[in-house]
């Protein structure tokens, strides 16, 4: 594997957890690097076809507490209505 190959994983995987809302100190960074080498280490292992991309973001969850999404409601809340509008061979009771 080549150098720049590790760095990219590494720049997704930060990436990842920033805009997942983790805040990125030192320790966080030390955490990140000790992912990749075990990453590294597990695709050496098993020869799989698994990429070490992959296998990082797969274990991000096992070092790092990403904080859960908030979806609002919806607001107004949606409901059925009407525009007046009957299409031909409708009757609507008025007629």
């Amino acid at each position: 594997m080549r150098d720049i190959d590790l760095q990219d994983v590494f720049n997704r995987a930060f990436l990842y957890l920033v805009e997942s809302g983790v805040e990125m100190t030192g320790d966080q960074c030390c955490r990140l690097l000790q992912l990749l080498e075990k990453a590294v280490l597990a695709s050496q292992a098993d020869d799989s076809q698994t990429s070490v991309r992959d296998r990082v973001i797969d274990m991000i969850p096992e070092y790092f507490s990403l904080p859960t999404l908030a979806v609002p409601e919806i607001c107004p809340p949606l409901k059925r209505g009407s525009i007046g509008y009957n299409p031909p061979g409708v009757d609507d009771g008025k007629g």
